[in-house]
């Protein structure tokens, strides 16, 4: 009994007389008839191969593929690159469903950036997406792998150089279009969404819907699987929570879920896509959307992620502190006053390149004012709780940041205090933090050169030995 799905061959010469009324046809009405169709030899090659291959595909596969009826129909006659685009849009119907599995939302974050995500709301919206920024998002949030990518993309590329959805002058050979079918078929049309997509959509979708705060095992063992997840989806599951975060729509619970998750996938997240938010968060300012400035400004708090706001933002932000700072420093209470402020500095640095250049010389001058002290006998003039955020800041200074120290001791107001035995003794434990951090040969000899005499460093750029030594690294007659 023979096969019910066994096929029978047709032939390219079995088209031969339609295919030539069709040429006869082009050059009557003037158009060009050379590569048009194909060589009854390739043709040849897809009818010989195609029933092969086709038999491979189960039933199910094979009910509803209107594509590779259209696929047959197409290289039967000889247009190779109009079957090759049948192919290629089965392939972007798929890629946008399996989209719709990971979540719409999840997939457009990771895809579009800046002001323009907000134009991008649900499935009818995929649509914008170019075909190689649908594919690249797949590749990154491992919906294809980048083996399947690194294929796929080149199906695309030929799709827009030899397929019929841009002129061309290119012929598709029999052989390349079986495998670009084949290729399609079983890496892109057959292939589902890996586990860590699947379990990060359900996560998105059970913080949404949560109506009660998360306990602290929930968050042990989130803490414990984001450790195990791809860099690709902690990042883009950062900059989801964030976005959900920002939403003032967003209610209590979600916020406070997202304020308990948010710590542990930051810590596993690159800092390129830390700058990103920092980004977003500098839109919001600049689109005037108060609400979500504030939202975003408290997500990058919560994840002690200020140092991640762009340059403009730090800049105007640290200016302010600096001067609350310097305030407080000179007025009542200091030693209370000075270390939430301190603190809120230390949010935005994490090393030194965090201070911007414009403020680097102001800011470090205060934070030396403030370490140095007002040579009082009371807690020896000095905030307790300041002191090790002081030096915190302190052993984050490169070796210009360094030499703007230096400097700062003769600045009038920091250099008459150095007269004080207690300010001295400050100034050592100072001098002994720079030069555990300071590279420069130049610099170290420098500070040597201070902690060898204490009680007459106030006055050591009067002595010719020190200006000659720094002279390279400071110009002394500014």
């Amino acid at each position: 009994m023979s096969d019910a799905r066994e096929l029978r061959l047709i032939q390219p010469r079995d088209l031969t007389a339609e295919t030539n009324t069709f040429t006869a046809y082009l050059e009557q009405i003037g158009l060009p008839t050379d590569n048009v169709i194909a060589t009854t030899h390739e043709r040849d090659v897809i009818a010989s191969n195609l029933p092969a291959f086709l038999q491979t595909l189960s039933h199910d596969e094979l009910r509803d593929a209107r594509y590779l009826s259209k696929f047959v129909g197409a290289t039967a006659i000889g247009l190779f690159d109009a079957a090759l685009n049948y192919v290629w849009n089965e392939v972007v119907l798929n890629l946008r469903r399996k989209t719709i599995v990971y979540g719409v939302d999840l997939f457009f974050d990771a895809a579009v950036g800046g002001a323009a995500r907000s134009l991008y709301k649900d499935e009818s919206d995929l649509d914008g997406l170019k075909d190689s920024v649908l594919l690249d998002t797949c590749r990154k949030l491992e919906l294809i792998s980048d083996v399947v990518y690194c294929k796929i993309d080149h199906i695309l590329t030929m799709r827009n150089e030899v397929a019929a959805s841009h002129p061309n002058v290119e012929s598709i050979g029999g052989f390349e279009l079986l495998g670009w079918l084949q290729t399609c078929i079983k890496d892109v049309l057959r292939d589902r969404p890996s586990d860590s997509a699947i379990r990060i959509r359900a996560l998105i979708n059970n913080l949404r819907s949560a109506t009660a705060v998360i306990d602290s095992d929930t968050v042990a063992r989130f803490e414990a699987e984001v450790r195990n997840l791809s860099v690709s989806h902690v990042h883009n599951l950062l900059i989801s929570l964030f976005g959900m975060y920002a939403d003032r729509n967003s209610d209590h619970v979600l916020k406070k879920n997202i304020s308990l998750l948010a710590p542990s996938i930051w810590n596993c997240t690159e800092d390129r896509v830390k700058y990103r938010l920092g980004t977003m968060i500098d839109g919001y300012r600049t689109n005037l959307e108060n609400d979500k400035l504030q939202c975003g400004l408290e997500f990058l708090t919560l994840v002690n992620g200020r140092a991640f706001e762009s340059l403009p933002a730090r800049t105007v932000a640290l200016n302010l502190l600096n001067t609350r700072l310097r305030e407080a420093h000179t007025g009542r209470d200091n030693f209370y006053h000075e270390p939430p402020i301190m603190g809120e500095v230390l949010g935005y640095i994490r090393k030194s390149t965090d201070i911007p250049a414009v403020i680097m010389p102001s800011l470090v001058k205060t934070v030396i004012s403030c370490r140095i002290g007002r040579g009082l006998q009371y807690r020896q003039g000095v905030s307790p709780a300041g002191v090790p955020m002081y030096d915190q800041f302190l052993r984050l200074l490169d070796d210009t940041g360094i030499v703007h120290a230096i400097i700062s001791l003769f600045a009038p107001e920091i250099n008459s205090k150095l007269q004080s035995q207690i300010c001295q003794s400050h100034l050592a434990a100072v001098l002994t933090i720079l030069r555990s951090t300071a590279i420069s040969e130049r610099i170290q000899q420098a500070l040597e050169f201070l902690q060898a005499d204490l009680p007459n460093a106030y006055k050591a750029n009067r002595k010719q030995t020190f200006v000659e030594l720094t002279r390279p690294i400071i110009n002394w007659r500014q």
